[in-house]
């Protein structure tokens, strides 16, 4: 018989991240923790920091408030104090992937088959997000998620450019 006391998995809910908040996490976590004697510690408290699963899906921004699309979720490492943040089981977040008006929109031969193609989104020439055919059906990838910078490729079998607005937003 099943322990009718089963622990609810304690979540931390982080809402809707931004590059911003991405690039604050990686300059916060400089300054709260440190390595030494092997291992990474707290500068306040001098607890040995755990590491648990963030769980960030990607939405498209342009369907805002809502969550919508595909919803593809990325994991991320997520550095924790358990004696300052507390016990951590996991991290939800969602990341909405604005597509701006002067985004490239590349449809490139995939591997070797020539039926498969990827979708990439591109800006000032650097490489934003990619919609990727996957075996479990389809892939998105998404540099801040993955801290991949990417070069071009295979010629593109089309570029369309939409231009310097912001789609979507009026």
């Amino acid at each position: 018989m099943a322990d009718p006391k089963q622990e609810t998995p304690r979540v931390k809910h982080l809402g809707q991240i931004t590059d911003e908040i991405i690039d604050g996490w990686i300059g916060g976590w400089a300054e709260r923790f440190e390595k030494r004697d092997g291992g990474h510690y707290c500068k306040e408290c001098g607890s040995q920091v755990m590491q648990t699963t963030c769980y960030v899906s990607i939405h498209l921004k342009m369907f805002e408030p809502g969550c919508a699309g595909q919803g593809k979720v990325e994991k991320i490492n997520y550095p924790f104090c358990p004696k300052c943040d507390g016990d951590i089981d996991h991290v939800t977040a969602c990341y909405h992937v604005e597509v701006m008006a002067d985004t490239e929109f590349r449809v490139e031969p995939h591997g070797t088959l020539p039926s498969r193609q990827m979708i990439e989104f591109w800006r000032g020439g650097k490489f934003v997000a990619g919609i990727y055919p996957h075996q479990d059906g389809i892939r998105v990838v998404s540099k801040y998620m993955t801290g991949v910078e990417k070069g071009a490729g295979l010629p593109p079998a089309a570029v369309i450019f939409l231009g310097k607005e912001p789609v979507g937003e009026g």
